[in-house]
């Protein structure tokens, strides 16, 4: 218990670090896009290969996947049944934030200093989840835009199978997946490179949280992102309650996947709300609370599944 408070305390004391020293003047909020390059095509891909190494392929790698995909798809239905009321604008806001988990940059990292076992199942958790978060939540968001009819101009399934295959960390899972099933070893220099790089990804992504953390809104804004945050930690704890009790799989699988229910939300959200042309207030907002309730909640649901 002690080393899930002390670990917990370390990754949100590094964002309020990074924070103040934006304040002091260190840091501007423009080196985010530095960190993120860092962090996206070095040490997250880095990590990922580590937590693959000597990992089994089984039958509840697909499990995760489809998990993946159900639970977003729960989330996906249920952003838009709450928005079915609101403005197109709105509609489409809540398209690509009501869905979606930041899996590869915060709860990866995070979680695996309690499940390491785990970590190749949330990764394929991560697969399911990236055919929404990295293109399809973008296609649904523009199509409610538009009063539910698609853009002619725009060839919807080339968004996400690009937004997939551009995508270095999901090429990353598809190359160690493929490479499991095959029961291939990568050379051991690679696994110590990628092992050495990949320790630093949890701290370079609370240093970018603590440099982009803006917390600027209107009150309506407001108001959408605790129904943003309310509806998801709804499912969250659902999804939680159920993966952990009820799915037969593996101890550390139901551990390690129903605390990952309460990841942030994904960040790329903000992005399509630029493409959009929607106000990013209410995506630039959830994603830094979201990642701030995010440590404490899996905290609790760590502290409350281990030793079970």
């Amino acid at each position: 218990m002690v080393n899930v408070v002390m670990t917990a305390l370390v990754y949100l004391l590094t964002m309020v670090m990074s924070y103040i020293l934006k304040r002091a003047g260190l840091f501007h909020k423009e080196d985010k896009k530095v960190l993120s390059n860092l962090i996206f095509y070095i040490t997250l891909p880095a990590s990922l290969i580590s937590s693959f190494a000597g990992a089994e392929v089984n039958v509840y790698y697909v499990i995760a996947i489809l998990l993946g995909f159900l639970v977003n798809t729960v989330m996906v239905i249920s952003g838009q049944i709450v928005s079915a009321d609101k403005s197109p604008e709105l509609k489409a806001i809540y398209s690509v934030n009501a869905s979606g988990f930041n899996m590869a940059c915060i709860a990866i990292p995070f979680l695996s200093t309690f499940y390491p076992a785990g970590v190749p199942y949330l990764c394929m958790f991560d697969v399911g989840d990236s055919f929404y978060t990295l293109g399809t939540t973008y296609a649904i968001g523009k199509m409610r835009l538009n009063g539910g009819s698609k853009d002619k101009n725009e060839n919807y399934v080339l968004t996400i199978l690009k937004g997939l295959l551009t995508s270095v960390p999901f090429d990353t899972y598809m190359i160690m997946t493929i490479l499991s099933f095959l029961n291939c070893r990568l050379p051991d220099f690679i696994t110590m490179a990628a092992d050495f790089c990949g320790k630093g990804n949890g701290f370079l992504t609370m240093i970018m949280i603590g440099v982009s953390l803006e917390l600027h809104m209107s009150r309506e804004s407001a108001k959408e992102v605790i129904t943003l945050l309310s509806m998801r930690y709804v499912i969250g704890i659902i999804a939680a309650v159920l993966i952990y009790c009820v799915l037969p799989a593996p101890l550390v699988m139901r551990q390690i996947l129903a605390a990952a229910m309460f990841a942030s939300s994904a960040a790329v959200s903000i992005i399509y709300s630029e493409r959009l042309r929607v106000s990013t207030d209410i995506a630039a907002a959830l994603n830094p609370i979201s990642t701030i309730l995010m440590i404490p909640i899996m905290s609790l649901v760590v502290m409350g599944t281990m030793g079970r």
